[in-house]
């Protein structure tokens, strides 16, 4: 008998405890937060690179050349651009003792009329001296200019050179050259080039 009034009491006190919370989470208020909206700036539409890394022969821009310094720098590649400036030693009035004049070496943009000497790439070592150059530029003219033989490991010099032309330059892309030029953006160490347009009329290399 007791046990049955054990029961019966365990049972009401269970449904006590239902009815009660039954009675609970029916007096819950659920209340909705506002939607969430980001407050984020637009997109920003990048502007295209100014020139191609690469032309499709491979040969680089000079915006392409600096862009992946990482990888260009210190490799022998090719650059195709327009030669904007070309070095030319000041004059020693005769008499005055005058500091040397630095060696050849001409500039390179990826426009002809590139003004900005950051976006200029130098090239050097392809001459010792301007007296160098002004022989084998005549010599050219006369149809007499004679490349040195391969076995003297020395480079033909280059008797095309004009403002305005285009190039394809093949030279190493290093900051330091062998001739003391210290760049610290670049420059191109001298192999060969190719002539792709002339503005002028030029010496036949």
């Amino acid at each position: 008998m007791i046990r049955v009034v054990t029961l019966l009491a365990l049972l009401v006190s269970g449904l006590v405890l239902v009815a009660c919370d039954g009675g609970t989470a029916s007096d819950l208020t659920v209340e909705k937060l506002p939607d969430v909206k980001p407050n984020l700036p637009a997109v920003p539409t990048l502007p295209p690179p100014p020139f191609p890394t690469q032309y499709g022969d491979q040969s680089y821009s000079v915006f392409g050349a600096r862009k992946h310094a990482r990888t260009t720098m210190d490799t022998e590649f090719e650059v195709t651009a327009f030669i904007v400036d070309i070095y030319v030693a000041p004059e020693c009035p005769k008499g005055d003792t005058c500091p040397l004049p630095a060696a050849p070496h001409f500039w390179i943009a990826d426009t002809r009329d590139e003004k900005d000497p950051l976006k200029k790439l130098a090239v050097v070592g392809y001459a010792e001296n301007q007296k160098a150059i002004d022989e084998a530029v005549a010599q050219a003219a006369r149809g007499a200019y004679k490349p040195p033989a391969a076995e003297t490991g020395l480079l033909p010099i280059p008797t095309d050179l004009a403002l305005g032309n285009k190039v394809k330059v093949k030279g190493r892309f290093t900051r330091v050259s062998g001739s003391g030029f210290n760049i610290s953006n670049g420059l191109l160490e001298y192999r060969a080039h190719t002539t792709l347009e002339a503005v002028a009329p030029a010496a036949t290399k």
